[in-house]
């Protein structure tokens, strides 16, 4: 088992040098990865490709073949796959593969203390946010479906039908937390904040200890 996971752009990136098994460019790299869809599984910039590829060239796992200049254009530099690279990306496939890591949700972190939030604000407050959360959600959903349209009509898909499952994933955590939001916000609409915030504080006064 390899000790130290690769970000998922550098998998990515070796992931694509040997599925083509060609020489690259970076300009030619993001492009190829904007056909596979690749935003909707990872989080990246195009900036942050070229980093990476300097990153991976760094590492030994990439060189760099030859710089081209064709007429006006900006300068391109030409990647290609040392063997390292391979052999790294075969150990990082097993990592991703048999690793299990959790999912961490960043408005998990606030839910314990909405209701003396809701309390001090308003629930009309936390009822708007919660809405506008399920509508960004929902024209996710928009993007998901164009995305997986757009793969299912790519030229590789009907050899390699696996190019549509990071979209698949995506639209099945994203469904979900449509429907956690959901019920979250009924849980806001369905419960009375002063009467638990006095009975909080009544058990406090009683020196019961709450977690």
């Amino acid at each position: 088992m390899v000790k130290k996971r690769f970000t998922p752009l550098k998998t990515f990136i070796l992931g694509v040098f040997i599925t083509y098994n060609k020489e690259m460019s970076g300009y030619e790299l993001i492009k190829t990865a904007e056909e596979w869809r690749y935003d909707h599984f990872i989080n990246a910039t195009k900036a942050s490709f070229y980093y990476t590829l300097k990153k991976l060239q760094k590492e030994g796992y990439i060189k760099e073949k030859e710089i081209k200049k064709e007429g006006n254009r900006p300068e391109q530099t030409i990647y290609t796959l040392n063997p390292k690279g391979r052999k790294e990306f075969e150990k990082q496939m097993e990592y991703f593969l048999n690793k299990v890591e959790e999912l961490y949700f960043d408005l998990d972190v606030i839910t314990p203390f909405i209701l003396l939030f809701g309390f001090s604000k308003s629930k009309e407050y936390l009822i708007n946010a919660l809405n506008k959360q399920i509508k960004t959600r929902k024209k996710y959903n928009q993007h998901i479906n164009e995305g997986k349209r757009y793969v299912q009509s790519h030229e590789l898909y009907g050899l390699n039908p696996f190019m549509i499952l990071p979209i698949q994933h995506f639209e099945l955590h994203n469904n979900a937390e449509i429907q956690w939001l959901i019920q979250f916000r009924e849980l806001i609409k369905n419960i009375d904040f002063e009467a638990n915030i006095k009975k909080i504080m009544k058990k406090k006064s009683k020196g019961v200890i709450i977690s």
